[in-house]
C-alpha cells in the first residue's frame, strides 16, 4: 500500500490542530474543575475592591490598569526567578495574546463600562452571563464539543439564575436596547477568553498565557488610564494602598492563572458554565460587607446558579444497553 506524505506545513498544521482537540477531549478531571472554580470564587471578590477603590477616586479605567499591571509585573517577576523559558513564544502564535488580553479582556472591560453607564450595574453584571452560551456555541463550531442537553439546561438555568441574583427583575430597574446590546457584546467578548485560551494552553504553559494576557491588557489601557493622577489619588486616600497592592493579586492573577489551569481538563462550555459561580460569591459578600439586603429573587438566583454546577458535574448512568455506560 502507497503511503501518502502531507507537505511539512500542512502536517504541523494538522497536528496543531489535533492538540487543540485533544485538550477538549480530556477525561474532565476533578483538580480542573476546582481550579475553575476556585478562580470563580476569587472573581467574585472583585465587586468588593472594585467599590472600595472607586471610592477612594480611581476611574474604572484607572482600576482596569492597576490590576493587569500589577499582575503583570509580579507574574513577570516570577518566571524571572523560577522559569525563563516560559517567557518563549513564536511571533506567528500573538494573535492567542491579542485574542485573550485585548479582544476579550479589555474589550470585555470596555462593552461591560458602557452597559453599566446607559442601564445599571445589576443588568451590567446579570448580562456578562450570557457568556457561557456563547462559549458553548463556538466550542462547538471550533473545538466539536458536543451540545448535550445536559448543557444547554445548565445555560438556560444559569441565565435565569444570574438574572435573579443582579436583580433586574426588581421595580425600578433601567432598561435600555443600546445598553443590553453592549451587555451582551461585554458576554461575548467575556467568554472569548475561554477560547483563545484553549488554543494557547494546547501549544504553551498556563503560566505563559496568563503572562502575556495581562501584559497585553496593560498596553492597551495605558493610554487610557491617567496614570499621572494616580499618586494624587493615594496621597488623599492612604486606605486604599493595601487594596491596590492586593487587588492584582488575589482579583487577576490567581483566578486568571487558575482558570487557564482548569481549562487543560474541562471543555470550555462546562468551564464557562463552573466560573458562573462568580456573582454567586459576589452577591454573598455584598450582603455580609456591604450589607444589601438578601431577598427571595436572589435566594432562587443562587440555588439555580448551584444547580446548573451540578447539572454539568453528575454523571448519570445510563440504563439501557450497557450499565456501567455514563451520560451526562
Amino acid at each position: 500500500m502507497r503511503s501518502i506524505n502531507l507537505p511539512k506545513k500542512a502536517a504541523r498544521s494538522r497536528c496543531n490542530d489535533n492538540q487543540v482537540m485533544n485538550t477538549q477531549r480530556k477525561t474532565q478531571s476533578p483538580f480542573s474543575v476546582f481550579m475553575i472554580l476556585l478562580a470563580a470564587v476569587l472573581w467574585g471578590t472583585t465587586g468588593v475592591f472594585m467599590t472600595f477603590l472607586r471610592e477612594a477616586g480611581f476611574s474604572p479605567m484607572q482600576i482596569v490598569f492597576l490590576r493587569s499591571s500589577l499582575s503583570t509585573v509580579l507574574l513577570g517577576l516570577f518566571l524571572l526567578i523560577s522559569d525563563r523559558s516560559k517567557f518563549r513564544f513564536k511571533l506567528k502564535d500573538i494573535w492567542i495574546f491579542v485574542g485573550t488580553g485585548i479582544v476579550s479582556l479589555m474589550t470585555y472591560t470596555i462593552f461591560n463600562q458602557i452597559a453599566i453607564k446607559l442601564c445599571t450595574l445589576s443588568i451590567a453584571s446579570a448580562l456578562v452571563y450570557t457568556s457561557p452560551a456563547f462559549i458553548l456555541i463556538m466550542s462547538a463550531i471550533l473545538f466539536r464539543e458536543k451540545m448535550t442537553g445536559g448543557k444547554i439546561t445548565a445555560i438556560i438555568v444559569t441565565i435565569c439564575g444570574c438574572f435573579l441574583v443582579s436583580g433586574v427583575l426588581t421595580p425600578g430597574a433601567v432598561i435600555s436596547l443600546p445598553g443590553i446590546a453592549a451587555g451582551v457584546a461585554s458576554g461575548f467578548c467575556y467568554g472569548m477568553y475561554s477560547i483563545f485560551g484553549r488554543y494557547g494552553v494546547a501549544k504553551y504553559d498556563s503560566m505563559t498565557v496568563t503572562f502575556y494576557t495581562f501584559l497585553f491588557v496593560t498596553i492597551a489601557s495605558f493610554p487610557m488610564s491617567e496614570i499621572a493622577s494616580m499618586p494624587s489619588i493615594l496621597r488623599e486616600s492612604p486606605n486604599a494602598i493595601p487594596l491596590v497592592i492586593f487587588f492584582g493579586p488575589i482579583t487577576c492573577l490567581a483566578p486568571y492563572l487558575a482558570y487557564t489551569v482548569g481549562l487543560r481538563g474541562t471543555e470550555s462550555g462546562t468551564a464557562g458554565i463552573l466560573a458562573t459561580l462568580e456573582p454567586v460569591v459576589s452577591t454573598i459578600l455584598s450582603i455580609l460587607i456591604f450589607h444589601e439586603i438578601m431577598t427571595w429573587q436572589k435566594v432562587l438566583g443562587i440555588v439555580l446558579i448551584l444547580g446548573s454546577v451540578l447539572i454539568v458535574n453528575v454523571r448519570i448512568p445510563h440504563r439501557k444497553n450497557d450499565p456501567n455506560k455514563l451520560i451526562t
